[in-house]
């Protein structure tokens, strides 16, 4: 197994990796009536995302939130995966085709649970999409910004300070 290394990624590179995930799902001709992005790592790539993907409203496209939790505030490895917030009450997914979409999959549990969930509201079409894939996950997205290996990944919004270019 490779050494661990942390990768700090920059708004620009982030915006063109979910650039090039948004035309790979373009390609496949997925449509896709709304968003759900897993809270809070998914949070960004998931509004980057929706501004690529085509929609056939005069609205936005919908983008919702559910709030899963693998790790505690020290980044220790919980013993359950934990769903701490669920969609809105009165959501209808049942019928719909739904994306759903988080920055990095380490172990996967986090996207196993998300999906058990999503599954459970009878989703016409659910989609994956995920920013960074590690070696180790048990879970494998439809769409992937990114191969991570076994790479430390650094996003600009969890960096208290900017890291020098790279």
């Amino acid at each position: 197994m490779e050494e661990t290394t942390k990768v700090y990624y920059t708004y620009d590179e982030i915006h063109e990796l979910v650039r090039n995930m948004a035309e790979q799902i373009i390609d496949a001709g997925c449509a896709v009536d709304f968003v759900v992005s897993i809270a809070t790592g998914g949070w960004i790539p998931a509004r980057i995302l929706r501004t690529f993907l085509p929609y056939s409203s005069d609205l936005p496209m919908p983008l919702f939130s559910v709030g899963i939790v693998n790790y505690d505030s020290r980044d220790r490895l919980l013993s359950e995966t934990l769903i701490v917030q669920e969609l809105p009450a009165g959501l209808e997914v049942t019928g719909k085709r739904v994306l759903l979409v988080d920055e990095v999959s380490d172990s996967g549990g986090t996207f196993v649970k998300a999906v058990e969930y999503l599954r459970a509201m009878q989703p016409a079409k659910l989609y994956t999409a995920l920013l960074h894939l590690k070696e180790q996950s048990v879970f494998k997205p439809d769409f992937v910004g990114e191969y991570a290996g076994n790479n430390w990944i650094v996003y600009p919004w969890d960096q208290k300070e900017r890291p020098a270019s790279r």
